[in-house]
């Protein structure tokens, strides 16, 4: 095999971290393994100082270019990084952040779109960042030599609304990490309850909150019901992204009143597993998304699930399903069914690690790197 020069867009890595930056770690762990290839990161204002990344197979580059301009994401992009990457002469560039820079031609390029909801729905986002997202991203994936997706419903969304053919996408579900584990020392969990002062028995609700994830529906059906179950409260964990904004402080009033309820902006990454495994039940339900990791962690971690239809190939169908998750008596119904317990919770557990257990970061990091191989 020829060995390539493969470059890759490492600026995730530079902020708060989230769901990309974590695949991007993963992906980076297992490549730094490989002697074929020579991979180029590349980095818009400064190099993180992880570990991990000091590996000879890995050339850390910052984009060179005025600080007005790197102060934004979809500017540097566009604007600095061609220059950059046709100086180091590359065979290919992965563009791990949903758009690659229209103005540059001299290599092969893939684009990761782990989902198109900027696109598909638009009223979800402010003006600025449908722009920068939905417009760049649909012209970077048409052009692309290849597209990355996290389900297979993403991908038939990329083909319908991007017009990328279907033999052009690859599907590769995410993995959960080994560090999410239903095993996980008492005294880890003890601390991190005292952390955050999290009552004995709770829904979990953990991530960036968008509107698409029916965070409004999921509340409001709670406190619906609340009364009939009092010894279960409501735990909120996520930075609030909702566009139109929903006001959470005022939605979640009574039930903080009332301590039914915790809101916590951000939670330490160090405490995920901890948290999870707290938790009675991990909900979480889209109209949007084909694809959701934090699902898949809870699972790991002996911790049930509650989602919806879209999410169910995710995670093998182990899970509680709210049928229309916009929908608030259907969503009170599944409620209803997992505080009262009427199902086998033991064989969900069970059933929910085996499957988690079959998707691994080391396959997801070959099949990518197969499919950049490919091109």
């Amino acid at each position: 095999m020829t060995k390539l020069k493969i470059g890759i867009d490492a600026r995730c890595l530079e902020w708060r971290r989230g769901g990309v930056a974590r695949i991007i770690i993963n992906i980076l762990k297992y490549w730094s393994k490989s002697v074929d290839h020579k991979f180029i990161l590349y980095f818009q204002n400064f190099i993180p100082d992880d570990k991990f990344l000091r590996h000879p197979n890995f050339q850390l580059k910052l984009i060179t270019g005025p600080k007005l301009i790197k102060k934004y994401r979809i500017l540097a992009e566009q604007i600095l990084m061609p220059f950059q990457l046709k100086r180091d002469n590359l065979d290919i560039f992965f563009a791990t952040l949903y758009s690659s820079p229209l103005m540059y031609r001299s290599s092969k390029i893939v684009v990761a779109a782990w989902d198109i909801s900027y696109s598909t729905h638009p009223k979800h986002y402010s003006f600025f960042h449908h722009l920068s997202l939905s417009i760049f991203s649909k012209k970077s994936c048409k052009i692309a030599d290849g597209v990355i997706t996290a389900s297979t419903f993403d991908a038939l969304q990329i083909n319908k609304f991007y017009e990328v053919a279907k033999e052009k996408i690859l599907v590769t579900y995410l993995a959960p990490d080994k560090r999410f584990s239903n095993n996980i020392d008492k005294n880890e969990i003890i601390r991190v309850i005292k952390k955050y002062n999290l009552p004995s028995k709770f829904f979990l609700s953990m991530g960036v909150i968008q509107n698409r994830r029916n965070i409004d529906v999921i509340i409001n059906s709670f406190k619906k019901i609340r009364s009939e179950f009092p010894d279960y409260n409501f735990v909120l964990i996520g930075r609030n992204y909702t566009h139109p904004f929903i006001n959470l402080d005022t939605m979640l009033e009574d039930l903080l009143t009332e301590k039914r309820a915790i809101y916590i902006p951000w939670a330490d990454d160090e405490d995920l597993p901890a948290l999870y495994r707290a938790a009675e039940f991990y909900i979480c339900t889209s109209t949007v998304d084909g694809e959701t990791i934090m699902l898949k962690e809870s699972m790991l971690s002996g911790t049930p699930v509650v989602t919806s239809p879209l999410l169910l190939d995710a995670i093998g169908g182990n899970g509680l399903i709210i049928n229309d998750p916009e929908n608030m008596d259907d969503t009170i119904k599944t409620l209803r069914l997992a505080m009262s317990k009427k199902y086998d919770r033991k064989k969900l557990i069970k059933d929910g690690i085996i499957w988690c257990r079959k998707i691994t970061w080391k396959s997801l990091a070959k099949n990518i790197l197969d499919f950049l191989e490919s091109r």
